[in-house]
């Protein structure tokens, strides 16, 4: 029954917090009818979608047409990959061309982000007053975080692969393999710096099992072949396997690796993964939002992954190895030669950072009171 009220009292304070979140949330970003940052790239696209790879007709551009940006009308961006742009896609069909309409499933992402950190640092820490405190605090951890701030309230990426790689954690750390490499999968349909989670994600499944076959199809055969269903529609647009390859997956990689996505004069604007543990140079998006880093959560981080090695404790070490595979992807598309890169990429994997450094201080003082 004490158990029972506990949590009572902690999921109602989880319930306070994603209200406060979201009404300030709408009343930040909803009065802003226009293109903020990069969504001059990714409404437009799931729009043309609609058009050129569904054979819909979406509902007309009234109040905002596209951005003055070259060969706009027929982008779909096949730099990255299309779930995100899929969601955003069904949102303007069904609601209109307006910027609610392809901010709305970001919104709803960062809602339930708060849910995932607060049942993934709970499963972590365990039940009774330590894990729903360490719960509740990840939530909020994530919450007043800057980056996830400013990305979730917007339609971009970021937080798309951000959800789904910290739900597909979630899954993987509740010992659910297919439902962790069902997210896995979204996660990696959502943006390419999702692919470097098969590492973490093989190492766990190492962890629990010994089946070979078993991490293969989980790790490797099942995301691979979700990837491809989800991409079935962009083949027949590109007119087969080998074309749509060409045009989405080696385009990307050779994109992701050079120079080009600003201006190298545009110093002010492009940062390092370094950079980001000292948030310089934080990416403006228009509207006095910037894509600030927590420096403070960033160098706990660092302070604290040691422990989970030292502690010996397999989760502890997939959950910072989550994150810090990310960030190690990103310094090695920097050292393959692209200098372009922006702080706003930090959400991808700042989530994940942000309840390891919760989970990881509250299992230190289980292990000093376990010491006494």
């Amino acid at each position: 029954m004490q158990l029972k009220w506990i949590n009572f009292f902690f999921y109602l304070a989880l319930v306070v917090l994603i209200s406060v979140y979201t009404y300030e949330t709408i009343i930040t970003f909803s009065s802003i009818n226009s293109y903020i940052g990069d969504e001059v790239w990714y409404p437009t696209a799931a729009y043309n979608m609609l058009k050129l790879v569904f054979h819909l007709n979406p509902p007309p551009m009234i109040n905002i047409g596209y951005p003055n940006e070259q060969n706009i009308q027929t982008y779909i961006n096949p730099e990255h990959p299309p779930l995100a742009k899929y969601i955003i896609a069904v949102f303007i069909y069904f609601m209109g061309y307006y910027p609610i309409a392809w901010r709305l499933p970001s919104w709803i992402l960062g809602d339930l982000m708060l849910i995932v950190g607060y049942f993934l640092a709970k499963k972590m820490v365990g039940n009774g007053i330590l894990g729903n405190l360490a719960g509740i605090l990840s939530s909020l951890l994530i919450a007043l975080d800057p980056n996830v701030w400013s990305l979730h309230g917007i339609g971009l990426l970021e937080i798309y692969v951000s959800f789904f790689s910290l739900l597909s954690l979630y899954f993987l750390l509740n010992d659910k393999p297919l439902w962790a490499s069902l997210a896995l999968a979204l996660a990696m349909l959502s943006k390419e710096s999702a692919y470097v989670l098969i590492f973490p994600f093989l190492y766990y499944l190492g962890e629990i099992s010994n089946n070979v076959k078993k991490r293969a199809m989980y790790g490797i055969g099942l995301p691979v072949l979700i990837y491809v269903l989800f991409s079935t529609p962009l083949i027949a647009y590109y007119g087969g396997v080998k074309a749509w390859l060409d045009a989405t997956v080696i385009h990307s990689a050779s994109w992701d690796i050079t120079n080009g996505h600003i201006t190298l004069t545009a110093t002010s604007q492009i940062s390092t993964p370094w950079d980001w543990f000292l948030n310089i140079h934080s990416f403006y998006l228009g509207y006095n939002l910037y894509a600030n880093t927590n420096p403070y959560v960033l160098i706990l981080w660092i302070v604290t992954t040691p422990l989970a090695f030292i502690f010996r404790d397999s989760k502890l070490i997939t959950t910072t190895m989550w994150a810090w595979t990310m960030w190690i992807g990103f310094v090695i598309v920097h050292l393959l030669g692209n200098h372009t890169l922006f702080s706003f990429y930090v959400t991808d994997f700042m989530p994940v950072a942000d309840t390891y450094v919760v989970v990881s201080l509250f299992r230190l003082v289980q292990k000093i009171n376990i010491l006494k």
